[in-house]
């Protein structure tokens, strides 16, 4: 018999065996395809109930006969960017911090005596912002927009500081005083003008860049596949390894019993996962059969391994379960990546969860790049490489033995 002839029997053997499991199949199809949907609409929902964020109100306060908080008022309110997701009223100081202890504001600005005096000069005049604990979402965010834009100032200011230097060396011109400071001040003006090219718009999620329930759908979908793998543990232990290892004794290769285990493996794996992400999940069939190949190739890859690995379908589920868990939660399939601790978040990118999800996403219709299709596929050749020289090692061995 021809090595061709050989693994085309092999083949049909092992897609025979396949067959015989479409029950089991079909039920653990039903569990990848459909569970993550519940799960990502639960997770949408815990994630998103409660914490739509509509904007902030900033009460602004200037002492007693100072209309600097009625400028910036007047002023702001002809920002309608800012005025989006910030409004700002002018108020007394008793009265604003009333307003936030009964929560008709979100924080209060409180701007010292002779503020644009001091702007002007070239000073960085004190401003203190009061924010309560009974909105933290809010309070935090206008406390990190306030450290932001005290970094901001505080880096403008030093160029002001260079240009006075400059001034006092004599080295402006000629100008005054009063004309280095009006151009500065001008400069200040533009920028604030022409903000929109300085700054830009960028939507934040706690799960990066896709949707909430996208994420949680995605990967909890391809953790329940990876966790099929003690499903096709048989093509590499038991009896059907015996049956491959009396071929050595006629001096038949074993890597044709292989190739023919990981052929139609990956063709069931393909399948599956082609089907979920197309009639289930809505992707394109041609993006989506382009993501199930090179997951399936994982799927293929990562079963065999763990399968040669271990002695038994119950020794594969034992390490292939922890293992899954571990690249779930570093995907951020358990906790929101922003969550995680900030040492442990670049360890994300190296989860085979992390590329699977990426694939699948794309054949949604999000854009990505072509790291994490290179990524699995280098990954899943790796695992292949190394369960071809334990499946070469295991038939030797008992063949001598």
């Amino acid at each position: 018999m021809g090595t061709l002839n050989l693994f085309r029997v092999s083949f049909c053997l092992t897609i025979g065996r396949l067959c015989r499991q479409i029950p089991l199949l079909a039920g653990l199809f039903f569990l990848c395809a459909f569970l993550p949907v519940v799960g990502g609409q639960i997770a949408q929902t815990a994630l998103s109930q409660g914490v739509d964020f509509t904007g902030i109100t900033l009460a602004i306060t200037s002492p007693e006969g100072d209309d600097t908080s009625r400028l910036i008022e007047r002023y702001m309110s002809g920002m309608e960017d800012i005025q989006s997701y910030c409004k700002v009223q002018a108020m007394e100081e008793e009265e604003a911090l009333d307003a936030l202890k009964e929560g008709r504001v979100s924080a209060v600005l409180a701007l010292p005596e002779d503020f644009v005096q001091g702007v002007r000069q070239g000073t960085n005049p004190a401003v203190r912002v009061i924010v309560g604990g009974e909105q933290p979402l809010e309070s935090l965010l206008i406390l990190w927009v306030g450290q932001s834009a005290a970094d901001m100032l505080s880096a403008a200011q030093a160029g002001v500081y260079g240009v006075l230097d400059l001034y006092d060396q004599g080295m402006t011109g000629g100008r005054s005083w009063d004309q280095v400071m009006m151009e500065i001040n001008l400069r200040y003006i533009q920028w604030i003008v022409n903000r929109q090219v300085v700054m830009g718009e960028k939507a934040v999620l706690p799960t990066g860049s896709l949707p909430i329930g996208q994420h949680y759908t995605l990967s909890i979908f391809f953790w329940l596949m990876l966790s099929m793998a003690p499903a096709f543990a048989w093509n590499y232990q038991g009896a059907w390894l015996e049956h491959y290892r009396r071929l050595t004794w006629v001096g038949r290769s074993p890597a044709v019993g292989l190739t023919a285990s990981v052929t139609a493996v990956w063709a069931a794996a393909t399948a599956l996962t082609w089907a979920a992400l197309w009639l289930v999940f809505g992707a394109e069939p041609g993006k989506a059969l382009w993501a199930a190949l090179l997951c399936g190739l994982f799927l293929t890859a990562y079963a065999a391994f763990c399968a040669l690995v271990t002695d038994s379908t119950a020794g594969c589920a034992g390490l292939s379960f922890p293992v899954t868990l571990a690249a779930l939660l570093l995907a951020g399939g358990m906790i929101p990546p922003v969550l995680l601790p900030e040492p442990v978040q670049p360890l994300g990118q190296l989860s085979p969860i992390t590329w699977m999800r990426e694939l699948g996403a794309q054949g949604l219709g999000v854009q990505g790049s072509y790291g994490s299709a290179a990524a699995l596929a280098a990954t899943g050749a790796g695992l292949l490489l190394m369960a071809g020289w334990l499946y070469g090692r295991r038939c030797r061995k008992e063949a001598v033995s």
